[in-house]
């Protein structure tokens, strides 16, 4: 009777699952929370009925996050169809650009052809995550443009590639949701050029009366990042060279809540307008966000990895509002010749996770009883065994002291947990070295910091170099817990170095300029006389060597 009741019970929990996985599934919702409810065997609940009216009181913003968080893959709806360019040969490049990154899933929703009814048009743009646009043709309906302007305005993500800003001149919240736009009788009555002036070092808005719209000859041009702090910029060089393309000049809108984050110089000897046009541009519209790019005119523009790069990093963030890919550096994205790659060639950043510490192959380099493999370098700090800790006690006068691995690494993930107490400065040297014909052997090498909160720890700063930070930009200032054991997860390979305080993301950098071996050293940093004695502990310290 009892296996009975179970068996039934079983049943009843199975088909609320499966009604509300539907359910989640209308709403453009993955299902792992109810996948949840089943691991939890949490089915004799009230869950369908306050399931359903929860997701009746989200707004269309909290539904797109939701499901952007929720969902492995972002989801994008590409929209072509009608284009005064070959939207047939780059529609299928967007494609592979974007799902390439393996951040992606893309569905392609190709309109009737010129001349032909609109009226069969209507996306269902609330499925999505963020909408990118390669069409630039006929209107579309009433109905679908206002189902449009909701999807945006509640939240949702758009962006609007190269001819695209050309579409739709008499509809007002597209040229909104755009900021700027060209052809199509646009004039002064559409609103002012946006240029970058260098002597006033500021954008400017010219109401001169002209027509919107304007380019040269196709040719290699520079990009110049004019905002290195925002998402989708900050983990790019401050210039660097898009491969042969239109560079868009005169184009006018409403420029409203409009960002310009990079522009580029239109030439005169190659037909252009001797201004600093925008290229890459951000938008707020309502809730949503819309990354606009001028960049991508025919199959050989979006062969340029700054389309490509670009593309990538306002798409997630027009979804998110945060852009997660990995740091792309000088030696990618050139800026003395331009950088080419076959979309086809696009992979996903397979070292983009953080290192899961709890599987195989990680080696300890700390044995738990004594310093075996370990050797002191400069200062007189003292370093003892104690618990299965190492603990380091700062000495009074002394400069900073390490303890050193004996053996060098070169690619490979560290953790380690840390905790230090308040006041003291310390860090994690990687790949570093000491030289007796550098500084008198001075340690020297990247150094992944430890320090209180509020404060940069896991960002790295160049240990005896006079470098300084090599990580500039230090958004994070809260991921180390004071008082308490903190797990550091560092990984260098190659030129790129990542780094993450108790599962929080910190740096994500590529530095040419460091040494690419050496060894792991712990640091008890110089205090003034009159303050101390500090200790600092550390254990759990493992290395896992990449091939």
């Amino acid at each position: 009777m009892t296996e009975r009741v179970n068996r039934a019970a079983h049943t009843n929990g199975n088909a609320r699952i499966t009604f509300l996985t539907s359910l989640f599934r209308c709403f453009g919702l993955a299902s792992p929370f109810i996948q949840a409810l089943a691991a939890a065997n949490m089915t004799m609940v009230a869950s369908v009925r306050n399931v359903f009216f929860l997701l009746l009181t989200l707004s269309p913003l909290q539904v797109v996050q939701l499901r952007a968080q929720q969902d492995e893959k972002i989801s994008v709806l590409l929209i072509d169809g009608q284009n005064n360019h070959n939207w047939k040969a780059t529609t299928p490049l967007i494609q592979q650009i974007l799902e390439g990154s393996g951040k992606f899933e893309v569905e392609v929703n190709t309109s009737p052809g010129p001349g032909e009814s609109m009226d069969s048009f209507g996306p269902d743009f609330s499925k999505y995550d963020v909408v990118v646009s390669n069409y630039n043709g006929q209107s579309w309906s009433g109905p679908t443009q206002k189902a449009f302007e909701t999807f945006v305005a509640g939240g949702g993500g758009f962006v609007s590639v190269h001819a695209a800003d050309n579409s739709f001149p008499r509809w007002g919240a597209y040229n909104r949701m755009i900021g700027l736009g060209g052809w199509g009788g646009r004039s002064e009555k559409s609103g002012p050029y946006v240029r970058w002036k260098d002597d006033q070092k500021r954008f400017t808005r010219d109401l001169t009366p002209g027509r919107g719209g304007a380019h040269g000859k196709r040719v290699p041009f520079l990009v110049v990042v004019r905002d290195s702090e925002h998402p989708i910029t900050a983990d790019l060089p401050a210039t660097f060279m898009q491969t042969a393309d239109e560079l868009y000049g005169k184009l006018r809108g409403p420029a409203e809540n409009m960002h310009v984050l990079a522009t580029g110089f239109s030439a005169p000897a190659t037909g252009g307008t001797g201004e600093h046009e925008p290229l890459l541009m951000t938008i707020q519209f309502g809730e949503g966000r819309v990354f606009h790019t001028t960049l991508g005119h025919d199959d050989k523009a979006m062969k340029g990895i700054a389309f490509q790069v670009t593309l990538q990093r306002g798409t997630e963030w027009a979804a998110t509002g945060n852009v997660k890919q990995p740091a792309v550096d000088g030696q990618v994205l050139t800026s003395d010749k331009p950088a080419t790659r076959d979309p086809a060639e696009v992979k996903p950043d397979e070292f983009a996770a953080i290192p899961d510490v709890k599987t195989k192959g990680w080696v300890t380099l700390f044995n738990g009883k004594d310093l075996n493999g370990w050797s002191q370098k400069n200062g007189t700090a003292t370093y003892r065994v104690d618990n299965g800790m190492i603990v380091g006690k700062t000495a009074q006068g002394s400069p900073n002291s390490f303890m050193c691995t004996i053996r060098d690494y070169e690619n490979f993930e560290l953790t380690f947990e840390v905790n230090d107490d308040s006041g003291l400065n310390s860090g994690v040297q990687i790949r570093s070295l000491s030289k007796a014909d550098f500084n008198n052997g001075r340690v020297h090498g990247p150094q992944i910091e430890i320090e209180n909160a509020p404060g940069e720890s896991g960002y790295i700063y160049s240990e005896g170099t006079g470098r300084g930070w090599i990580t500039k930009p230090q958004p994070v200032k809260d991921a180390y817990q004071n008082g308490k054991w903190n797990r550091f997860v560092v990984r260098a390979n190659g030129d790129r170095i990542q780094t993450w305080v108790n599962g929080k993301k910190i740096a994500d950098i590529r530095d040419p300029e460091s040494s690419k071996k050496g060894f792991i050293g712990l640091q008890v940093h110089g205090i003034k006389k009159d303050k101390g004695p500090f200790e600092v502990r550390w254990r759990d310290i493992r290395v896992r060597e990449l091939k």
